[in-house]
C-alpha cells in the first residue's frame, strides 16, 4: 500500500511578497526588522545590540481589512 506524501499544490502555498529589511550580523541571532519601521541609518540590533544589515525577506501577502467608515462628527466617512 503506497504511502501518502505530503505534496503541496499552488492552491496551498500563501502569496508571498519581498519587502526589505535589516537583519541582525550575527550568526545566532534570528532579529530582523522591517526597513519602514527603522529611523537610524545603521541601526543596532533590537535583541543583542549588535550591528544590522540589510537584506530582503519573503513574507506571505497580509489581507487588507478595508471599508471601515469612521464617525466624525454625525457624519460618516
Amino acid at each position: 500500500m503506497p504511502t501518502p506524501t505530503s505534496t503541496v499544490t499552488e492552491e496551498q502555498k500563501p502569496e508571498l511578497e519581498q519587502i526589505e529589511i535589516w537583519k541582525c550580523k550575527e550568526t545566532d541571532c534570528k532579529a530582523w526588522v522591517r526597513k519602514e519601521f527603522v529611523t537610524e541609518a545603521l541601526p543596532p540590533c533590537p535583541l543583542c545590540k549588535n550591528p544590522m544589515v540589510r537584506s530582503y525577506k519573503h513574507v506571505p501577502v497580509a489581507a487588507k481589512k478595508g471599508n471601515k467608515k469612521f464617525l466624525v462628527g454625525k457624519k460618516r466617512f
